[in-house]
């Protein structure tokens, strides 16, 4: 049983340097062919495909479905949840992270973004309530934390990504920079000192090999150069 973790390609509002959380981006030029490298790198490795997850954003929708095109898996169901969407950066969402700095200043910026329990300033929910009608207004986040964001995706892994690997299962969960780094946490039972130093670089596959009772048995995470 393998788990694959793949952070979508480069988004605009990766290339413009913003806040990105909930906040809904589609991949440039770079990004997609950042996806089709990723696929290409399975394709490569002959990985074998049973489930497939992703949140409910165009950035890691288009990820994925590039990627499997690229493997030649499109007829893979794809399940969507907004368990896997990016951190909810609140009032940040969409703000230029230079300009945040100047209002904010260098070293609150740089909890917000790294640290395990610093929430942002909080955003109004409403627009969000009109994205997502299917979910009720509270569950819907103004501003998270990373462990805000932890909190929110245990139930998917702990009730649906789980259970497939326990079957036997190879996964591949295609999603966030800030929601990979909380699945990182969970995985390698980081501390929050740790977390703080974890980076995810867009589509580059992280492969997780497990034990019987789901413990790590190996982790490499893949280049071109890597095989």
């Amino acid at each position: 049983m393998s788990l694959i973790l793949i952070r979508h390609g480069q988004s605009v509002s990766n290339q413009k340097n913003l806040f990105t959380g909930w906040y809904d981006a589609p991949l440039t030029s770079l990004g997609k062919e950042q996806a089709i490298e990723a696929g290409k790198i399975l394709k490569e490795h002959h990985v074998h495909l049973d489930t497939v997850h992703t949140s409910l954003l165009t950035r890691t929708i288009q990820t994925t479905y590039l990627i499997l095109e690229t493997i030649d898996k499109l007829y893979l169901p794809v399940h969507k949840t907004w368990r896997l969407n990016g951190r909810h950066y609140g009032a940040l969402e969409g703000m230029n992270k230079d300009q945040a700095r100047k209002i904010y200043g260098e070293d609150q910026v740089k909890q917000w973004r790294r640290s395990y329990r610093a929430v942002p300033p909080l955003a109004d929910t409403h627009s969000l309530c009109q994205r997502y009608p299917f979910l009720p207004p509270e569950v819907i986040p103004r501003g998270e934390s990373l462990e805000q964001t932890r909190r929110r995706m245990e139930p998917y892994i702990e009730e649906v990504i789980q259970p497939e690997l326990l079957q036997g299962r190879d996964v591949l969960v295609v999603a966030h920079g800030n929601v990979l780094r909380a699945f990182t946490m969970i995985l390698e039972n980081l501390s929050e000192e740790e977390v703080f130093k974890v980076e995810i670089q867009n589509a580059q596959p992280i492969v997780y090999d497990f034990h019987s009772d789901l413990s790590v048995a190996k982790k490499i995470i893949w280049t071109r150069s890597s095989y």
